[in-house]
């Protein structure tokens, strides 16, 4: 996993609560609670805020000696406003913040044959690290590593909203499969039909498209639509990312086979269902057993 980390300051009542955040480091966390060996690269701040990211990383069982400490820059922070829908909205503060300063050097010490496949998210790429992630990914790509793709689209955080958007645009076409919002896509591609959409994406390679309650579809040479897990819905944050740490791990498990892409989707679904029921990103993240033991009450739910 490749990218940002932050805090999440979720607003309650007249105060904010601190949580440990980030799209590639939430998916890192909900692999590692599916059982699977995963690493971590990034740059984390010397302060408290940095120290409780690592310290909830070691925890959760994620490998983060390849990651690199700045003594000299603080940590990425996203205040959290959950709004009436119960999906939360972000004022995100990454303005000279360790991660933002990700350099291609860090990556220097990455054997990138050690690995079976990486995971990049894009917050970054409103920041000077994008170019340098991008160069990584390069080299990812030369030496036939699988690449998943997650474009997190914000604007209102990129200095230039033209070079932020080429530059998603640019992981895009890098990598092998893309999970992307229906409102992300929308936005990135400036395309309010669906039908626009898919003939867009098959453009540029295969990609799961994940739009809520609706559930997902599957872009390739055909569309396949995968209905969401009915559950009763407490919080949604994060469940975009426990949706890839589920569809990671499933494909994955599958030798990264891309006939598989609408099972490890359907997996995707379980788990971002069950994150749903739950307050908060990570800590929402169900375990491989508490999945299993989901699928079977589902599995005899539906046959009683």
């Amino acid at each position: 996993m490749v990218g940002e980390n932050l805090i999440d300051l979720f607003k309650i009542d007249d105060s904010f609560e601190p949580h440990v955040g980030g799209s590639p480091l939430n998916i890192a966390v909900g692999i590692a609670r599916l059982g699977e060996k995963v690493s971590y690269i990034t740059k984390f701040s010397y302060d408290f805020f940095g120290e409780m990211l690592k310290g909830t990383l070691r925890k959760e069982n994620v490998d983060i000696s390849l990651s690199v400490t700045d003594d000299d820059l603080h940590t990425t922070l996203a205040f959290a406003f959950v709004d009436e829908r119960k999906v939360p909205k972000f004022a995100i503060w990454n303005r000279s913040t360790a991660d933002s300063a990700l350099s291609y050097e860090d990556f220097l010490k990455v054997r990138i044959d050690e690995f079976d496949a990486f995971h990049f998210g894009s917050i970054l790429f409103a920041t000077s690290a994008s170019d340098h992630i991008l160069k990584f990914m390069e080299d990812v790509k030369k030496m036939g590593k699988y690449i998943f793709f997650d474009p997190n689209y914000r604007p209102h955080i990129a200095k230039d909203e033209n070079k932020y958007k080429a530059d998603l645009l640019k992981g895009w076409k890098l990598s092998n499969i893309v999970k992307c919002s229906m409102e992300d896509a929308k936005s990135i591609f400036n395309l309010d039909d669906f039908e626009d959409i898919v003939e867009m994406v098959k453009s540029i390679g295969k990609t799961v498209i994940t739009d809520g309650e609706n559930g997902a579809y599957v872009i390739s040479k055909t569309v396949t639509h995968i209905p969401a897990i009915r559950v009763n819905v407490v919080d949604t944050t994060g469940c975009g990312d426990a949706f890839m740490a589920g569809f990671i791990y499933e494909f994955a498990r599958n030798d990264f086979n891309e006939e598989n892409l609408v099972s490890a989707s359907k997996f995707g679904t379980v788990t971002a269902g069950m994150a749903a029921q739950k307050i908060g990103a990570i800590t929402s993240f169900p375990k491989l057993e508490e999945v299993k033991r989901f699928l079977k009450n589902l599995k005899e739910g539906s046959n009683g």
